[in-house]
């Protein structure tokens, strides 16, 4: 499959390497480079087609983004419409498309800019860190679930027609980079994922620690109010769930990923902006849709946003 990945950071580089076992994998970029260099190590790094772990892609090239049957968008959630409007022009209608990143609250501008794609939305517990310009380390490995979101412009009939090939995508996708799920309701799992998010990036950025450190005692009161407010929001949603359930998820993350910092935290390191508008601040506007108090995330939401503020008075 000719395959085009929007997003050259870690996550983005890792998938590509992963892919490039099997499939022509093209990276669209934000500089005008011709060519990619990676080098892959870690967890799984190595196999035996490519043991050095070294790999090189075509960049920046339109004709192969035109002639891309798949596209893998890895930017951050901030940065989708603008990657896309840039990319749009040279897309085929035919291209399915496979948003991955953290938290949620792009989907509908993503369906309005592509009315005629077919939308994947995906979340992913693998975990990469790029240490320099051409180094990826593979830090983590988890699940990653894939669902239709598209609503309108294929009809019916086409999504049925089409629904084995797209979920032979989660099959493409495991092969790849096990494991790897299709699901039928995407919005589950994100929810489950931004539960997560919720409890963990905003804390790790705000008290620049791993995830490991939010297992001692004085992180408890907070955690526990974080999953008991989006526990009520998720359950007003529609996806019903306890607090009990999502403290234990986001403690086996904690456990899992003890020796980790977040993309949150790395983000406030090094000044950048941050995904706090599509964690914490879409829990806040979907809990605000059903009168739901979240004192808890908007303390969270806030404190991120000032830090954010006043980045450069440091």
């Amino acid at each position: 499959m000719n395959i085009s990945i929007i997003g050259a950071g870690a996550v983005g580089r890792l998938w590509g390497c992963k892919l490039a076992g099997k499939h022509r994998v093209h990276f669209w970029t934000r500089d005008d480079s011709q060519q990619l260099t990676i080098h892959l190590s870690g967890a799984e790094a190595t196999s035996a087609i490519t043991p050095e772990a070294t790999f090189q892609f075509d960049a920046n090239q339109p004709d192969l983004l035109t002639s891309s049957e798949l596209l893998l968008v890895t930017v951050k959630a901030f940065q989708v419409e603008a990657a896309i409007q840039a990319i749009k022009a040279h897309l085929n209608p035919d291209t399915t498309i496979v948003i991955m990143h953290n938290g949620m609250g792009s989907q509908q501008t993503v369906l309005d800019l592509l009315p005629d794609n077919p939308i994947i939305y995906a979340t992913t517990a693998q975990a990469a860190f790029r240490p320099n310009e051409q180094d990826i380390v593979h830090t983590g490995i988890g699940p990653t679930l894939l669902g239709l979101v598209t609503t309108r412009a294929i009809t019916t009939r086409a999504i049925t027609s089409r629904t084995v090939d797209y979920q032979s995508l989660g099959q493409l996708f495991d092969n790849a980079l096990p494991p790897c799920q299709w699901q039928d309701d995407i919005n589950q799992p994100l929810w489950r994922k931004l539960a997560i998010n919720c409890a963990i990036n905003p804390l790790t950025a705000l008290h620049n620690c791993n995830n490991g450190e939010l297992a001692r005692k004085e992180f408890d009161g907070e955690i526990a109010g974080v999953c008991k407010e989006v526990a009520e929001v998720m359950t007003a949603e529609g996806y019903p769930v306890t607090a009990i359930e999502l403290r234990q998820q986001v403690d086996t993350v904690i456990n899992a990923t003890a020796d980790n910092f977040s993309s949150m935290n790395q983000d406030v390191c090094h000044q950048r902006q941050t995904e706090i508008d599509y964690i914490s601040g879409y829990l806040i506007a979907r809990a605000a849709a059903h009168n739901i108090c979240v004192p808890y995330n908007q303390r969270l939401w806030q404190a991120i946003k000032d830090l954010e503020k006043h980045y450069h008075d440091q």
